[in-house]
């Protein structure tokens, strides 16, 4: 099973710029393979966390950030739907 752990990076960081080139907020995900279709609550938090502290770090951005979203709001801000599905 996948998990998809998503997050809405704030314009404020700087990490995006739409087609005139002015910053605007990026959405990213990370997917983690897992045995089982259940997570404990707890695990998941802790999953959220760690992922949004990784994305800081690998992208030099604030955490402060970074905002973890659904799967849906990344879906409808994203539009390669098709990368979620490989």
């Amino acid at each position: 099973m996948k998990i998809r752990l998503c997050y809405r990076v704030e314009k404020e960081a700087g990490w995006g710029e739409d087609e005139y080139g002015n910053p605007t907020e990026v959405y990213s995900c990370v997917t983690l393979d897992w045995k089982t279709y259940n997570v404990p609550k707890e695990e998941y938090k802790e999953l959220v966390k760690v992922g949004k502290e990784l994305t800081a770090k690998s992208f030099d951005i604030n955490k402060e950030l970074i905002t973890p979203v659904t799967l849906n709001e990344y879906l409808d801000n994203t539009e390669k739907i098709e990368d979620l599905l490989n």
